[in-house]
């Protein structure tokens, strides 16, 4: 497990284009209740614990918001580690540690855009899990939290070895508006008819031969009560044979019977929250913190286009001056030379059966640092972002979600393997750590 926790400092495996065979019955379909991410039911698909990848939302125990989940392994590469003396301690350690990144939909926001830039122009606190309070520029009358009780339909499965997919709805009714500075003045039926989410998520794993990672020299000091790096060497790339899990979830959302304020032009925002939480296993947490990871520029960041450059916001951006709005149609996340997620919509929606342009911004990126109960600790960042629709009686859009994951990591068989260590911390523990660290203190069951 130190030797995993070392190659932090190694950059990242790249999943190989499509080329392999499909084993896509290896997938495995879990649903159930869970008190993690503020609690709710779940539809995961799951590759062994390298590669989980779905839904989780509200119940009528756990009323919550809708959080798009991805927990995956990212492979390092491998390494060979030594004593000071030069003496090998172990060899082709492939090396993997684990991040969690997750799309929360947070909240409906109306605002009143007072200088026609199609965004909300306002910012928000942060409490250290959740963005809080509003300070206005645009008028923001109300808002309709989206953290409640959600309705699922059937789920519709297909799919063969070469793909499986997952097709289920997820409504809500007659939701309250929440004044935001001020007390809500009440329009039409005074609450929010309907919002809902038609997900369709689809998972392909496939065995390839042709992984390139990086191969690495540890140095480490055993003479001391817990070994300490005393150097890492890059020895160049390797090529592995493994297992890649690509998944892809898009939504179509409707959202029906908002009463907007009068007079002036209104926007409703859809606002989300992305997460990027790397683990840090609990065997190394005393000595490998968050400075190991940042160093190296691996706790992630989130990458966009503006109309005039390219930006990124990580957990040292806060609040954003004025709201960044974006040219690109997406959001990457991911470090130096890693790869996270990416979160990407088309630019058009349909306001009350007629074409209307989306627009996106991002408001704040967030650090998030937690320890969690069994001693690991978490490292990384949230972004507040927004999706800004015209006004109407009926909206309807349609944003996705994909990744995909090194989900086993092999050597080239030589008849010489050696010693193979691995950071052994299963997915139980992992999602703990994540619950202190977004938006949920509960205690797993």
């Amino acid at each position: 497990m130190l030797v995993g926790a070392l190659l932090l400092a190694a950059l990242a495996a790249t999943p190989p284009a499509r080329g392999g065979t499909f084993v896509s019955g290896r997938l495995v379909e879990e649903m159930g209740s869970t008190e993690i991410l503020g609690g709710g039911d779940y539809l995961f698909v799951k590759f062994g614990e390298d590669a989980v990848f779905g839904v989780l939302w509200g119940n009528v125990t756990n009323p919550n918001h809708i959080h798009i989940v991805v927990l995956k392994a990212r492979y390092l590469g491998v390494a060979e580690v030594v004593d000071a003396n030069g003496r090998r301690i172990a060899e082709n350690v492939p090396v993997k540690y684990w991040t969690l990144h997750a799309v929360k939909l947070l909240d409906l926001v109306e605002v009143r855009d007072l200088d026609g830039d199609n965004l909300g122009n306002y910012t928000r606190g942060f409490d250290g899990a959740n963005f809080t309070s509003f300070a206005e520029t645009d008028e923001v009358p109300k808002m309709v939290s989206l953290g409640t009780t959600w309705t699922r339909g059937p789920i519709q499965t297909a799919g063969d070895d070469t793909g499986r997919s997952w097709s289920f709805n997820l409504t809500a009714e007659n939701l309250p508006y929440i004044g935001v500075n001020n007390a809500v003045t009440p329009r039409g039926d005074n609450v929010l008819n309907h919002v809902g989410f038609a997900f369709h998520l689809t998972a392909a794993l496939e065995q390839v031969d042709n992984v390139t990672v990086p191969s690495w020299k540890i140095t480490i000091d055993t003479a001391q009560l817990r070994p300490a790096v005393l150097g890492a060497e890059r020895l160049g790339n390797v090529t592995r044979s493994g297992t890649v899990a690509r998944y892809s979830l898009k939504w179509d959302q409707n959202i029906t019977g908002w009463d907007f304020e009068a007079p002036g032009t209104r926007r409703l925002l859809l606002e989300f929250a992305a997460i990027v939480g790397n683990l840090i296993p609990p065997t190394a947490a005393n000595w490998l913190n968050d400075r190991f990871v940042r160093d190296r520029n691996e706790t992630g960041r989130a990458r966009y286009e503006t109309a005039g450059r390219n930006e990124t916001v990580d957990n040292r951006t806060g609040n954003v001056s004025a709201p960044r709005p974006l040219r690109s149609p997406y959001v990457e996340f991911g470090g130096d030379w890693t790869r996270i997620g990416r979160f990407t919509w088309v630019t058009a929606s349909t306001v009350d059966g007629t074409p209307a342009p989306l627009y996106a911004q991002i408001l704040a990126g967030r650090g998030l640092v937690a320890r969690g109960p069994y001693g690991g600790a978490f490292v990384g960042f949230v972004i507040l972002g927004a999706l800004s629709f015209a006004e109407g009686d009926e909206i309807l859009h349609d944003p996705t979600v994909t990744t995909d994951a090194i989900a086993e990591l092999l050597p080239v068989p030589t008849g010489n393997e050696g010693v193979f260590l691995a950071v052994a911390v299963v997915v139980a523990i992992v999602l703990v750590g994540v619950a202190a660290i977004v938006l949920s203190r509960k205690k797993k069951r």
